[in-house]
């Protein structure tokens, strides 16, 4: 960093601030919805509307007819005699030789009394329990499976309703089992629930979603990627599952990429190539999503494991499309893409979105700030270093900042105007060849801007020695926002000749700067050239920024 003992003309750079905000690792696995089971939940006692677009009759011949009442009977069961009677009753006019007459709407209707019947008895039960001939067990799943396969097969423009009675009960009790025991660390239990949801449906994503989760304890990489992917993609479309296929996509790049690390050339290179694709995906369908700036911090990982900074571009590129689409915590990422590549005046761009977005982050104003000092423009350095004081006074690096933009301000004199006009004065000066003729030569403009160019050193040299002769410096080492609390640590550094003692008045700030909470914090007994950590933490969310007010220097 640029101090006062540094000679004005040496080079400068300011070096980028890590963002606090994105220091952490992974997001974490979200629970899948299931709208299925809560639609079944609510009607347990009806059976699914059948659409009119299913051509089966379900009326002929009579035999179906009174089954068909049999039907609405069934669903509305309360007590598993009075469901298993009423299952034996219909099983007799189902099974009547008569109703060969209509094959579709027999094994139609009898995929639907056996699918009511299931939560009276379980999915395994007694060939008698359902009115069917002969001893021994039914896996009543795989015969209500084999059923709809013939009606589905049989009459496709069905399709849309049977797969309203795959997802029925049966299915909702497999997933709810499935989810219920994998909370209870009985990965075992959880896999067989969703193979066998699997039996009454593969359409639904919440097998899926169990099954990754079962790979997952049993460190299966293939296994989760490939569920997660099959979950994923069942989910296109879900809007009330958006957040959740976010997760898993951005999981599944999360996966390739712990994965590659365990692997040797050439299949890590192309895990982790293949880990952008997902990435890619969470940036374009839920740019303000909680993971879209992990996605593109896994994009530029990948970029450089592949040497190939065209996949940052290619994310830059969908960004810099509609960057007010994307939150402040993306925008602030990709900033950080830029200047790692050398990219100043993009990374202004993406820091001053960032800000347009938050207001309030002292880390994106000073990251602006550095990006616009590395892209020469001084004069829009001031106004960002100000609000950066107001909000974070007590660290000498953002006083140092006015310092570098002072020198800006000053190259720009010097090599705009002073050495100009030197020039034009000496060959001036060389062309005079009388005495009379030099001694007429005046050199006002040349003083007045030599005088404005010590001024602006002068500015450089003061601000400084402010920075240098500041006795404490305040940073934060984390910043973490949650929806429901807010948590702040950092250190202040003493350096001063004694020990001492720090109060610090931290506000914490809303939308529109709106104060949302205030709260003290004493770090005490700090030696001379040591720190003190501090931490400070507010139940409420929505927290944009910290502003505090200056520690004596003293």
């Amino acid at each position: 960093m640029f101090r006062a003992s540094l000679h004005p003309k040496e080079p400068m750079t300011i070096r980028p601030r890590i963002l606090a905000a994105l220091a952490f690792a992974h997001a974490v696995a979200l629970p899948l919805a299931l709208p299925s089971l809560a639609l079944a939940q609510q009607t347990a006692a009806a059976a699914p509307a059948a659409p009119p677009a299913c051509p089966i009759d379900m009326q002929m011949p009579s035999q179906l007819a009174l089954a068909n009442l049999q039907r609405s009977k069934l669903a509305s069961a309360t007590k598993a005699e009075d469901a298993h009677k009423t299952m034996l009753d219909a099983a007799k006019l189902l099974l009547d030789p008569k109703t060969a007459a209509n094959p579709m709407g027999r094994d139609y209707m009898l995929a639907q009394m056996l699918s009511l019947v299931i939560p009276f008895g379980g999915e395994i039960q007694p060939r008698a329990a359902v009115g069917f001939p002969g001893a021994g067990t039914l896996d009543l799943a795989v015969v209500v499976d084999s059923l709809l396969t013939i009606v589905e097969k049989g009459s496709p423009a069905c399709k849309s309703e049977v797969s309203e009675w795959r997802q029925y009960k049966p299915y909702v009790l497999d997933v709810q089992s499935a989810y219920r025991t994998m909370g209870t660390d009985k990965a075992d239990s959880a896999e067989y629930y969703a193979k066998r949801a699997l039996i009454f449906s593969k359409d639904g994503a919440q097998p899926y979603d169990v099954l990754w989760r079962v790979a997952q304890k049993k460190n299966d990489e293939a296994g989760m990627l490939t569920n997660m992917k099959i979950a994923a993609d069942k989910l296109v479309g879900d809007t009330a599952n958006t957040t959740v296929r976010t997760n898993l996509l951005f999981n599944i790049g999360r996966v390739l990429q712990d994965g590659a690390e365990k692997k040797a050339d050439p299949a890590k290179l192309e895990s982790y190539r293949a880990s952008v694709e997902p990435f890619m995906m969470v940036l374009k369908e839920a740019p303000l999503s909680e993971e879209a700036p992990f996605a593109l911090q896994g994009i530029a990982t990948a970029a450089t494991m592949a040497k190939n900074d065209g996949l940052v571009d290619a994310a830059l590129s969908v960004i810099k499309a509609n960057p007010l689409k994307f939150s402040d915590v993306t925008l602030a990422q990709a900033g950080v893409q830029s200047t790692r590549m050398s990219r100043n005046a993009e990374a202004a761009s993406f820091f001053e979105w960032a800000m347009k977005v938050n207001p309030y982050s002292r880390d994106y104003m000073y990251n602006y700030a550095a990006m616009l000092y590395e892209s020469k423009r001084g004069s829009e350095m001031l106004p960002v270093v100000r609000n950066l004081v107001k909000l974070d006074p007590s660290n000498s690096d953002n006083v140092m900042l006015f310092a570098y933009a002072f020198k800006l301000f000053g190259d720009s004199v010097e090599a705009n105007f002073v050495k100009p006009a030197a020039k034009d004065s000496t060959a001036a000066w060389a062309k005079a060849t009388t005495l009379a003729a030099k001694k007429a030569l005046k050199f006002d403009s040349l003083k007045t801007l030599r005088a404005e160019y010590k001024r602006l050193i002068d500015s450089v040299t003061a601000y400084s020695g402010q920075a240098d002769a500041m006795l404490q410096q305040l940073t934060y080492t984390q910043f973490d926002k949650y929806k429901d609390k807010t948590i702040l640590k950092g250190q202040i550094l003493n350096k001063a000749k004694a020990a001492r003692s720090f109060t610090v008045d931290f506000e914490f700030l809303g939308k529109d700067g709106a104060v949302i909470e205030k709260k003290s914090v004493t770090v005490a007994d700090v030696k001379p050239d040591g720190t003190g950590n501090f931490s400070v933490e507010i139940a409420k969310g929505d927290v944009l920024g910290v502003r505090y007010a200056p520690l004596a220097n003293k």
